[in-house]
């Protein structure tokens, strides 16, 4: 059995960023991923949307000022296809410097402090983890120490029937075919207004966005919600406040929904796309966790005080540990925890500033 200082369970910002340091500290460690080694913090989160974003952002504002000239005629007419392909780069600038940087480890002859696993975990004890690659073949591993950097992923709603097809979620957006005609996106969270945004400034999509509360970005300052609100109505968006969704289906290969707007009539509205945007839960079932004693709370994230779990070896970082769920934030996480339980003086997380 091959035995290490540490096995990180999880290849995205926080679990990379746990690996990378505790290398550092000149320790022994396995990263086990199942998937691809960058996570949805770059597959289909934060740099592929803000990617997205940044284009549509100059494709908006060239258009205006053509508008201003009376030139709109001669403006370059971007492509659903074009959108994809500016992401693609993106992403693969990103995923060539994470592959060099595993190979260059890998390579390292001397010290042999990394090896990469690709495959799926699960924890036999707060020690043992046994691994299963894609052709199902099983083998296992010793850790001193584990770090849990699983990560989440969309919410979904029971309801609503998610296809990623007609009715997607952010993992759903790259999978599109073309700019839809007209799309509604429910939850106006920061997901839900980043991609009313998107799609709104490229203007070719007709966009509806529901919140159930009196505005959108409830979790920000109100005067920002208003700008942003501005600013969306500005682009076209229909915002729906107060509005309560009763049901959501597929009809004809289009998106009906029914909604109940406070002090108004139901509305029933058909558009070609739906994009839910309801939070992430973290990703924390079916690796052995709570069998090998690792508490999990009420809303489905790991049990942690600053990052160390209820079994003393096993630390959670990342999406997982509850915290605000970004990508620096979790890359501070997964080295902090490095840190901490490899001996190295640091002090405590806060995240009041954040």
């Amino acid at each position: 059995m091959d035995k290490y200082d540490l096995c990180v369970i999880g290849g995205g910002p926080a679990g990379y960023a746990t690996a990378m340091r505790a290398i550092d500290l000149g320790k022994k460690v396995v990263l086990v991923e199942k998937d691809k080694i960058g996570g949805a913090g770059l597959y289909n989160g934060a740099l592929s949307s803000k990617t997205m974003w940044e284009f549509a952002k100059k494709i908006n504002s060239t258009r205006k000022s053509f508008e201003k000239r009376e030139l709109l005629q001669n403006f370059y007419d971007v492509t659903w296809e074009e959108v994809l392909n500016v992401v693609d780069r993106a992403v693969f600038d990103r995923k060539q410097q994470l592959s060099t940087h595993l190979k260059i480890l890998q390579k390292d002859a001397d010290e042999k402090l990394f090896v990469h696993e690709r495959g799926f975990a699960k924890l036999v004890s707060n020690h043992e983890i046994l691994i299963e690659n894609s052709q199902k073949e099983v083998r296992m591993i010793w850790a001193n120490k584990i770090a849990i950097a699983t990560g989440s992923v969309p919410r979904k709603l029971p309801h609503i029937p998610i296809d990623e097809k007609i009715i997607i979620t952010s993992d759903g957006i790259s999978q599109l075919k073309d700019f839809p005609k007209s799309v509604v996106i429910l939850g106006a969270g920061v997901i839900g207004c980043e991609f009313a945004t998107i799609f709104s400034d490229f203007g070719k999509t007709k966009v509806h966005i529901i919140d159930k509360a009196e505005r959108i970005l409830p979790f920000e300052d109100e005067d920002i919600a208003k700008m942003v609100t501005t600013n969306l109505e500005k682009n076209g968006v229909v915002v729906h406040k107060n509005s309560s969704l009763l049901r959501m289906e597929i009809i004809d290969g289009e998106v009906e929904y029914e909604l109940q707007i406070e002090g108004e009539e139901n509305q029933i509205i058909r558009v070609e796309k739906a994009i839910i945007s309801v939070g992430r839960v973290p990703n924390v079932r079916g690796f052995g966790l709570e069998e090998v004693g690792v508490k999990i709370n009420d809303r489905g994230l790991i049990e942690n005080e600053d990052g160390q779990t209820s079994v003393s070896n096993i630390y959670a970082v990342g999406d997982v540990s509850g915290n605000a769920t970004l990508v620096n934030v979790a890359e501070v996480e997964g080295r902090h925890a490095a840190k901490k339980m490899f001996g190295v003086p640091t002090k405590v997380l806060r995240y009041d500033y954040i």
